[in-house]
């Protein structure tokens, strides 16, 4: 039965226009309220793992990649992983005599001939002598002079050079005088090439050169020396030196043949989590510790982070793990620092940040709470605006 009102007797069900159609959008909403509720919970979205999927799996499978350790940092842990500073060290200016030049096809010499008076075959030595300005050793290893004739001088420094050409001007000029000076020596130079702002041929006829002087020559770095490496190469040998170890004291000489290239390497670490900068992030100094690298992720999203769950993830740790005889062998870490206690600002400024470190930092249960009900109550509302609609469409109709 339905009385005037249309409402049935039996179920009290509104069965006026649109009676039914709003009773089954309410229990549509209802539904989908719920479906909502259970895909939050399966697809709740997040950054990361949680804190107890972290302690729950730690300490497992150490030999193998997925395997780590899990180190709570406080200060009786602390001391293998401290940072070590890298100590200026006394520098200099290279090597205190420069070795022999020898010359080889290709370099080039300025030769004085001078003779002990006037009206010889040279200018007298009063006058200057006679200028040979740009004698250049042939691919033989031999130069060619008036009146001398061919030299063999591949090989030779200068003294020798010297010597041999007042050797062949014997019986041919009266007391001469020779003096030979090196103006260009391909085969005594450095390459300078990579990331600096002027590739160049740097000749080493000035005195001993070390990797600053020609990178200066060069015209500097075009990167920042955290991020550069210097790659020293010399036949089969090879040398790779951090630019910030080298600007330290580090600073080798270079030897003739070398080709010096600048290298860039990224040096860095990932910051990912509740950190209010997340992304992989350059050190901007040297020997940065964890501090460090939290105050480049611009420190913990305050809305979202959980404090108690600062975890630094690194790869093949040293100290990883000790066995019986006390030797440590590599494993995978993950420290974790609890930021709610004082002491743990000290130990993370001397905890070291190592490339490819990774600091993460989870959400607090709270704001994962919050994220789980976010998509139930966008729903509702949603249907519930649905339902009014409905029962207003009722209203109206006549």
């Amino acid at each position: 039965m339905v009385d005037e009102n249309g409402m049935t007797a039996k179920t009290g069900e509104f069965l006026g226009v649109g009676g039914r159609h709003t009773t089954a959008l309410s229990r549509i909403a209802i539904a989908a309220a719920l479906s909502a509720g259970l895909v939050g919970c399966a697809s709740n979205p997040g950054s990361g793992p949680s804190d107890a999927a972290i302690v729950e799996n730690a300490d497992t499978k150490i030999d193998s990649i997925e395997g780590y350790r899990l180190i709570e940092l406080t200060a009786a842990t602390v001391a293998p992983y401290r940072v070590r500073t890298t100590e200026d060290r006394p520098g200099g200016s290279g090597a205190e005599t420069q070795a022999r030049v020898r010359l080889a096809p290709g370099d080039a010499m300025r030769i004085v001939i001078a003779e002990g008076r006037e009206g010889g075959l040279f200018a007298p030595l009063t006058a200057g002598g006679t200028n040979f300005p740009n004698v250049r050793v042939d691919s033989t290893g031999s130069i060619s002079l008036p009146y001398v004739g061919r030299v063999a001088v591949k090989g030779l420094d200068t003294p020798e050079v010297e010597a041999r050409v007042r050797e062949k001007l014997k019986g041919v000029s009266v007391e001469p005088q020779v003096y030979v000076e090196l103006v260009a020596n391909r085969n005594n130079s450095v390459l300078v090439s990579g990331e600096v702002k002027a590739p160049i041929r740097v000749s080493m006829l000035d005195g001993p050169m070390t990797v600053i002087d020609a990178v200066a020559k060069a015209g500097g770095l075009t990167k920042s020396p955290l991020q550069s490496d210097a790659v020293i190469r010399h036949g089969t040998s090879v040398r790779r030196i951090p630019m910030e170890r080298v600007q330290s004291g580090s600073n080798p000489t270079l030897s003739p043949g070398d080709t010096l290239t600048i290298e860039a390497r990224f040096r860095g670490f990932n910051a990912i989590g509740a950190v209010k900068q997340p992304g992989q992030l350059e050190f901007n100094k040297a020997n940065p510790t964890v501090m460090d690298g939290l105050a480049q992720a611009q420190w913990l999203n305050d809305d979202a982070a959980n404090p108690t769950g600062v975890f630094l993830f690194r790869m093949d740790e040293p100290h990883g793990y000790r066995d019986d005889t006390g030797k440590w062998h590599p494993a995978n870490m993950i420290f974790r620092i609890d930021m709610r206690k004082p002491e743990s600002l000290f130990i993370a400024q001397t905890v070291a940040l190592k490339p490819g470190d990774t600091l993460y930092v989870t959400t607090a249960p709270s704001y994962e709470w919050i994220k789980l009900i976010k998509p139930i109550a966008i729903t509702m509302t949603t249907l519930r605006t649905a339902v009014s609609l409905s029962s207003g469409v009722t209203d109206l109709a006549p």
